[in-house]
C-alpha cells in the first residue's frame, strides 16, 4: 500500500484505538469511581477521566517535539506500544476494598501515564495523516476525528454488552484487557508506514520553538472546544449513570448512539468545511452545539432524544480540528504545535468535570454543566474568530 493511503490509514487506525483506550476509562467512571473512590460521590466517577487528561500536554510536547526532530513514523511506533500497556496493566488492579488507598494511586498513576502516550499519539498521528493528504482535507479530517467516536463506539457497545449479560462491577476489566489487543493491527500497520514527503523536505529546517507562534490562538480554540467536550458528551456516564441513576445497560446505550451518530457529524462537518472553510464551520457548530446542550441539560427534550441530537450537534465543530491545527503551522513545528494546541488546553479543560461539581453547590448539576459547557463555547469562538480561515491561509501545501 503505498503512501498517502497507507499513511493515512495507519494513523486512522492508531487514532481508532487510541480512543477506544480514552473511551473505557469514560464509559467505565461511573464504575471505577465507587470501586475506586467510593466515598468522593460524583468527583470520584470524574477522577479517572481527569487524571487521563490532564497528562496529555506533556505527552504532547514531548513527543510532538520528538516527531518534528526525529520523524513522524518512529514516534508512532513508541506511542501506541505505550498506551497498549498501560491500558492492559489498568485491567489488573486491585480495588480499594481489597487493598485500600494503594488501588487508588495505582489507578491514578496508570491514567497519567496513559494520558501521556495518547497526547503523544496525537501529535503524530493527526499530522502524519493531514501532511499525506492531497485533496478533501476537510472531509478527511472529519472522518480522522470520527475515528476517536469510532473508538467510543466500540468500548460502548462492549460495555453496554457486558452490562445487559453479566455484572459490570465484576467484569469491566474485560474492557481494559480487550483494550490492549487491538493495538498490534495498529501496530502492524503502522510498519507500513513511511515519513510524509512535505516532512522529508521542510522539516529540520528551522529550530522547532521558533515555528510556535500561532499557539496561543490555536490553545484558545481547543479550550473552548475541550471545554465543551468535557462538560458535554465526557460527562455523560456521570451526569447519566451517577446524577440520573440510570442503569449501565440503559445509559451505555443512550452514549452508544449519541457517538454513533457523532461520527456522521464529524464527517459533514469536514465536507462542508472544504467550501466553507474551517473557521466558520467551526464557529456555526459550536452555536448549534450550544443549542443542543440547552435541550439536553434544560430538560426541554427527553433524554431518549435529547442525548442522541446533542452527540450529533455537539460533533460539528470539534470535526476540522485535525485540519485546521495542521494548517496552522509550518513544517519544522508542526507536531509540537498541533499536539500542544490539542492536548495543552486540558491544562484548563481538563478540569472541567471539576468545575462542574464545584458549580453544583450553587446550582443544580444540569444547569452547572450548562454553564461549564456555555463557558467553553464562547471561548472557542473567540478563538476562532481571532485567528485566520485557514482553507486559503495554510501553512500546509502538499
Amino acid at each position: 500500500m503505498a503512501e498517502p493511503k497507507a499513511n493515512y490509514l495507519g494513523a486512522y487506525l492508531s487514532w481508532v484505538m487510541d480512543s477506544y483506550d480514552l473511551g473505557a476509562v469514560v464509559i467505565t467512571s461511573a464504575v471505577l469511581g465507587k470501586l475506586f473512590f467510593p466515598t468522593l460521590g460524583i468527583l470520584g466517577a470524574a477522577l479517572p477521566i481527569v487524571f487521563t487528561v490532564v497528562s496529555r500536554p506533556l505527552g504532547a510536547f514531548l513527543f510532538g517535539y520528538l516527531a518534528d526532530l526525529k520523524g513522524r513514523r518512529i514516534t508512532l511506533l513508541i506511542t501506541v506500544l505505550g498506551y497498549s500497556l498501560s491500558i492492559g496493566l489498568t485491567g489488573l488492579l486491585p480495588t480499594y476494598e481489597e487493598v485500600g488507598i494503594t488501588a487508588s494511586v495505582a489507578l491514578v498513576a496508570l491514567r497519567v501515564i496513559q494520558g501521556i502516550f495518547i497526547g503523544g499519539d496525537v501529535s503524530t498521528s493527526f499530522v502524519l495523516a493531514m501532511e499525506s493528504v492531497r485533496s478533501r482535507r476537510g472531509l478527511l479530517s472529519g472522518v480522522m476525528q470520527g475515528g476517536t467516536l469510532v473508538g467510543f463506539v466500540l468500548v460502548d457497545a462492549l460495555f453496554t454488552y457486558l452490562a445487559k449479560t453479566t455484572n459490570i462491577v465484576d467484569t469491566w476489566r474485560y474492557v481494559f484487557f480487550i483494550g490492549a489487543l487491538p493495538a498490534a493491527l495498529a501496530l502492524l500497520i503502522r510498519l507500513r508506514v513511511i515519513e510524509p514527503e512535505v516532512y522529508l523536505k521542510e522539516g529540520r529546517t528551522a529550530p522547532v520553538l521558533s515555528g510556535l507562534r500561532p499557539l496561543w490562538q490555536t490553545l484558545l480554540v481547543m479550550i473552548g472546544f475541550w471545554i465543551m467536550i468535557y462538560s458535554g458528551p465526557q460527562f455523560m456516564a456521570v451526569y447519566l449513570g451517577t446524577y440520573l441513576t440510570l442503569k449501565p445497560e440503559v445509559y451505555g446505550g443512550l452514549i452508544l448512539a449519541m457517538n454513533a451518530i457523532g461520527i456522521l457529524a464529524m464527517a459533514l462537518s469536514g465536507f462542508l468545511s472544504d467550501y466553507i472553510g474551517r473557521k466558520w464551520m467551526a464557529v456555526a457548530g459550536t452555536v448549534v452545539s450550544l443549542m443542543g446542550a440547552w435541550l439536553l441539560y434544560g430538560s426541554v427534550l427527553e433524554i431518549n432524544y435529547s442525548v442522541p441530537l446533542f452527540g450529533f450537534l455537539v460533533n460539528l465543530p470539534s470535526a476540522v480540528t485535525p485540519a485546521y491545527l495542521s494548517e496552522r503551522f509550518k513544517t519544522f513545528s508542526r507536531a509540537t504545535g498541533v499536539g500542544f494546541s490539542y492536548n495543552g488546553a486540558f491544562l484548563v479543560a481538563g478540569f472541567s468535570q471539576v468545575y462542574i461539581s464545584l458549580l453544583s453547590k450553587y446550582l443544580i448539576l444540569p444547569y452547572s454543566a450548562f454553564t461549564v459547557f456555555g463557558m467553553g463555547a464562547l471561548l472557542a469562538v473567540i478563538g476562532l474568530i481571532l485567528g485566520p480561515e485557514t482553507l486559503r491561509a495554510s501553512e500546509l501545501r502538499v
